[in-house]
């Protein structure tokens, strides 16, 4: 069975969980692992942008649904622009005295539902969905070895997307070019 979907996953946590009396609350626990997922991950799969309007004296502006952290706000010029998050808003400091369009570059929160029913970290790492969600089931289950085990496999998951993560962002080796190494003198 392949995990590309929401669906996909609620029907592979179900099976995996072989207990037909659970299907209704499969969703539950992929909410769940999808709450720790959120404040464990930081992958740069999960960055967006957005543009954003600001009117003369406004001093706070509505974040995109899936706002999680703000990496930057900035002018279209590139100049940053002075801000806090707070509850999801984002307060100007001070507010604009004039129109101002923004570029807010942000770290989302990954949901999965009926109606996004797929997002990057779905895509990239079926797997944290998977076990994390098994790993959300298995105290609703009281079965500590299944927590045990699948805490284990999120766990292990979650060190090597990290692992993958960090060797995207990396920087590339510097390597030198022939051409330009000075001539070696006798």
């Amino acid at each position: 069975m392949g995990l590309a979907t929401y669906d996909d996953l609620k029907a592979a946590v179900a099976d995996w969980l072989d207990r037909e009396d659970l299907a209704g609350r499969t969703g539950d626990f992929i909410t769940l692992a999808e709450a720790r997922l959120n404040r464990l991950m930081g992958f740069s799969a999960l960055t967006a942008r957005a543009e954003l309007e600001a009117a003369p004296g406004q001093a706070e502006l509505a974040g995109p649904e899936d706002l999680r952290d703000v990496l930057a706000l900035r002018r279209p010029d590139g100049t940053a622009r002075s801000h806090r998050l707070q509850g999801g808003r984002i307060q100007l400091v001070p507010p604009p005295e004039a129109p101002e369009r923004l570029v807010l570059d942000y770290r989302a929160r990954p949901r999965l539902s009926e109606t996004a029913p797929t997002n990057a970290v779905l895509a990239e790492h079926p797997d944290l969905y998977l076990f994390g969600a098994l790993t959300e089931a298995a105290p609703f289950l009281r079965d500590g070895e299944m927590l045990a085990v699948f805490a284990a496999r999120l766990d292990a998951a979650l060190t090597e997307a990290r692992m993958r993560e960090a060797r995207l962002n990396a920087p590339a080796a510097r390597r030198p070019d022939p051409a330009l190494a000075p001539e070696s003198r006798p």
